[in-house]
């Protein structure tokens, strides 16, 4: 089987932590190479992990043996990089959120049509067996008929200088926190889900949102209610209230390797909590990107899917503008 060879776009903590060792554990991909704007930063990374040391990023969009791009940079630098390596051929998987708003995703989407080439979002707990099994609890028909879907992230302060911060980096919590709450909301209403309301409170030195809150419904009034900011204790998690039952799951989006998730199911008069397998959401992730290219599927439900979640980040922005 052909290895899809993959390039890495920047040195971030994240794709240190995380990324390079589940694209180095996937027996699909092979990693080529890893781009930072100093030759000294790449080797870094390259000594730990292997693959070529690249100083700048239109170095590695130059290299034949680069047929996708993994990019762990901030969101303000999407569309620039991206626009770039759409046109070098390359296929990409791109940290959230994609875009800064709505128009940009547009057009970047109608570049890899045009081209034919994949971009995924990488949002992680999809591909985790958590979210899996929540999804089957909820057909089950245990809970009942839906009625309220509740979704918060939220963590402490961050240091002053992380990119979050900054306006120019795209930074605020609406594209970091708020991206994962409401890529939930479009997953458990579908593509029908409409903004109701909602509201961000800004840092007047920063320029950027602290945290936020916000209301969606869709065609058969199953609604959600989601919150997010960089001001709170910490909150990972999805409640699921049905006529019948509550389902909480408390560390939906970022449950890491070797962690057992845990539910907790309530009913009249009697709760259970329940251990979840583990999972590697990592791995997960990187071998459903390789096998969508290397099989040859159909990309253009992962197009959609980025202008979906686009359209609600951007009704959110401008209701709360």
């Amino acid at each position: 089987m052909r290895e899809l060879k993959i390039g890495v776009m920047g040195c971030s903590s994240f794709a240190r932590r995380a990324m390079i060792p589940a694209i180095n554990q996937c027996e699909k991909t092979a990693l080529t190479a890893i781009a930072s704007r100093t030759l000294e930063r790449a080797g870094e990374y390259t000594r730990q992990f292997g693959g070529d040391a690249v100083e700048g990023y239109d170095d590695l969009l130059k290299r034949p043996d680069v047929d996708a791009v993994y990019m762990p940079l901030p969101t303000g630098l999407h569309e620039q990089w991206v626009t770039k390596a759409l046109e070098a051929g390359k296929h990409l998987l791109v940290e959230k959120s994609f875009s800064e708003n709505y128009e940009s995703t547009q057009k970047m989407v109608s570049m890899a049509q045009d081209a034919k080439l994949l971009v995924m979002e990488n949002y992680l707990f999809p591909h985790h067996s958590q979210y899996a099994w929540i999804r089957d609890f909820m057909d089950s028909g245990e809970l009942g008929e839906i009625r309220l879907i509740r979704s918060t992230f939220g963590f402490p302060p961050l240091n002053p200088d992380n990119f979050r911060y900054n306006k120019a980096l795209g930074g605020g919590a609406l594209l970091d926190a708020g991206g994962y709450v409401t890529k939930i909301t479009h997953l458990i209403l579908g593509d029908e889900a409409v903004l109701l309301g909602s509201s961000r409170r800004y840092s007047a030195e920063l320029g950027v949102d602290l945290y936020g809150d916000a209301m969606f419904k869709n065609a058969q009034g199953l609604v959600a209610q989601v919150a997010f900011g960089f001001d709170y204790f910490y909150q990972c998690n999805l409640e699921i209230l049905g006529t019948k039952g509550k389902l909480t799951a408390d560390r939906l989006f970022t449950p890491p390797p070797g962690f057992s998730p845990v539910v907790h199911i309530e009913r009249q008069g009697k709760k259970v909590e329940l251990n979840l397998p583990q999972d590697n959401h990592y791995l997960n992730m990187i071998s459903f990107f390789s096998d969508t290219i290397l099989q040859d599927r159909d990309f253009s439900a992962h197009w959609e899917d980025l202008k979906a979640q686009a359209r609600l980040l951007d009704a959110i922005a401008r209701s709360a503008r």
